[in-house]
């Protein structure tokens, strides 16, 4: 029984981690090779950024005029901000820029993604580029992005993040590491069968390839999987560097992951009657990637109940439990003296169960989280 237990357990907790073990180790025996094919580009075609930003005051002028650069830069490129019902001065510090911009304000909240297609459907350029508010992005990332394109199989780029306060907290050092381990299997999808999803920090799309998302789903990993799902190549540009801060609070990353994890399983629930017909490696990439992230919580929680039951049953319950409460008053102890290892391992099982929950919120509660205010630790 014990035995049987446990075995049961080892499957569970390989499942869980799957995606970023196993997962990135069969990639790296695919005999299919994506070239990296890049060139410059002559003429440019012409470019859209799009951006949607609710309360950004702190940040909003030094990401203008980061884009104005940027564009500056490309040549042929129009920028288009959506503010999104903002009750703080972003709108007003946006006013300077009507010249240079096209500005669109909206009084009421109606989301990111409704903000997004605003915007693409105000737009007529023949390249589309889509970037969050908090993202600092070299100038040149625009011009860079766009070399992969030589490829006429690639229809969307998707530039690398990284977190720039990774030692700021334990919370902040857990996601990054964690982050890390993500961009290392994105770099080996990208080159074997094509990202399946991307984040929505920068990336460049062919407005041909490009379908908007429903006002209720979150766009990036939306409009990148109907970019594969019809027949597009989604790569990743390692040599693009945008970065970003994370929640430096347990409790910002609990919530942060709760609801990406819903919006995730939103848009699987609505594209799944299709994702199911991919090719064979990228409805595998798909399922090992996305789904079984997505559900590790669930067999994480199930290998540790099936491997304290099996102990339970050899050592017997009381010493078994004593073990556990043990464990945990240390790791409690630990932290409360302000260990940042021990406060990292607490941050990361609360993201777990932060997952958890937005899966529940998705499927038991339909939830979708249109409308959400960014941590307040991100916008320092």
């Amino acid at each position: 029984m014990t035995g049987a237990l446990w075995l049961i357990a080892t499957i569970c907790f390989v499942l869980a981690i799957y995606p970023v073990t196993l997962y990135p180790l069969t990639l790296s025996f695919a005999r299919k090779r994506i070239p990296n094919r890049t060139s410059p580009v002559d003429p440019r075609p012409t470019l859209a950024i799009c951006m949607s930003a609710y309360m950004e005051e702190r940040t909003i002028v030094s990401k203008i005029e980061s884009l104005l650069a940027m564009a500056k830069l490309y040549g042929p490129a129009r920028i288009y901000v959506y503010v999104d019902g903002s009750s703080d001065r972003t709108a007003e510090l946006l006013e300077s820029y009507r010249d240079r911009i096209e500005l669109v304000v909206s009084e009421a909240r109606s989301g990111k993604t409704a903000g997004l297609n605003r915007l693409v459907e105000l737009s007529t350029e023949e390249m589309l580029t889509f970037t969050d508010a908090n993202v600092n992005a070299p100038p040149d990332s625009l011009v860079t992005l766009l070399q992969r394109f030589t490829d006429p199989m690639v229809a969307a780029v998707s530039a690398r993040l990284i977190f720039a306060n990774n030692s700021e907290s334990g919370t902040s050092g857990s996601t990054a590491l964690y982050w890390d381990m993500e961009e290392t299997v994105k770099r080996m999808e990208s080159d074997t069968i094509g990202l399946v999803g991307v984040d929505g920090a920068l990336f460049m799309i062919r407005r041909s390839a490009y379908v908007a998302a429903p006002n209720e789903l979150i766009d990036d990993l939306y409009v990148s999987l109907m970019v594969t799902l019809n027949g597009g190549l989604v790569v990743s540009e390692g040599s693009v560097l945008v970065e970003e801060r994370n929640a430096s609070r347990w409790q910002e990353e609990f919530q942060r992951k709760r609801r990406i994890a819903c919006q995730a399983i939103n848009v699987h629930r609505t594209l799944w009657p299709r994702l199911r017909k991919l090719p064979t490696g990228q409805l595998y990439g798909y399922l090992a990637h996305r789904v079984l992230k997505w559900i590790a919580p669930f067999n994480i929680a199930l290998s540790a109940l099936l491997f304290w039951v099996g102990f339970a049953l050899w050592v017997g319950f009381a010493p078994a439990m004593s073990l556990v409460m043990a464990g945990l008053a240390i790791v409690l102890a630990l932290s409360a003296a302000g260990l940042r290892y021990a406060r990292g391992v607490l941050s990361a099982v609360t993201s777990l169960i932060g997952v958890g929950l937005g899966v529940l919120d998705s499927v038991a509660l339909g939830r979708t989280y249109t409308t959400w205010t960014p941590a307040p630790s991100i916008r320092v």
